[in-house]
């Protein structure tokens, strides 16, 4: 988020801030990542005080940018639209899986996908831990290699399903699957679902289901 902040500014971009004795940039990043995970498309809001092309936000923006982290696309919106976080509601994570032992990775996971619940607890700072049921939040499970499988689920305020909880519920319940690392889990996308597919962010092209 620092980051993006300071490339707007060095970048000279006309950016909004909110008021007060401290005023901020106003920026949200959608679905911040855990430290450690990597992610392929992130997003994130920005409000400017001037219209502006969007071929030169995005090229002022990547200039400014430090090597790895680019600016791919931009959509300018009306002011009072729906924010990404209110929007997005579902992201893949790729994770490199670690086994003991030679499993089924097919077996294994029509077992864990047909279960009735997939319960685990919730750490939560400063709160109650509770028990989360992951099941109706788990959409999709795909096998890219015996060792990478991609895990369509739910994010956002309406459900959010966290990866590393997905682990911890594979690994308490099959032994010869072993805890990662969070570097071993990439965020492929984030989109909007909806009953006919997966579409990026204020687009209507389908991407998936």
């Amino acid at each position: 988020m620092d980051t993006i902040r300071f490339g707007c500014r060095r970048a000279g971009l006309p950016v909004a801030f909110s008021g007060g004795y401290n005023p901020r940039l106003k920026l949200s990043i959608c679905q911040p990542l855990s430290v450690g995970m990597t992610g392929l498309g992130e997003y994130f809001d920005l409000e400017l005080t001037e219209t502006i092309a969007i071929d030169e936000y995005i090229n002022k923006l990547n200039n400014s940018l430090p090597a790895g982290i680019r600016i791919l696309k931009a959509v300018s919106i009306p002011t009072n639209s729906k924010s990404l976080q209110a929007i997005i509601n579902t992201a893949i994570y790729r994770i490199k899986m670690k086994f003991t032992n030679n499993i089924d990775p097919e077996k294994i996971i029509t077992d864990f996908t047909n279960r009735e619940k997939i319960e685990v607890t919730r750490k939560r700072r400063n709160k109650k831990d509770r028990i989360v049921n992951l099941e109706p939040m788990l959409y999709n499970i795909d096998i890219c290699s015996p060792y990478k499988w991609d895990f369509t689920v739910s994010t956002g305020s309406s459900g959010n399903v966290r990866p590393s909880e997905i682990i911890r519920a594979l690994v308490e319940r099959y032994e010869n699957i072993k805890q990662v690392p969070p570097i071993n889990i990439e965020r492929r996308g984030m989109f909007v679902r909806r009953e006919n597919g997966l579409f990026q962010p204020f687009s209507n092209k389908i991407i998936g289901r």
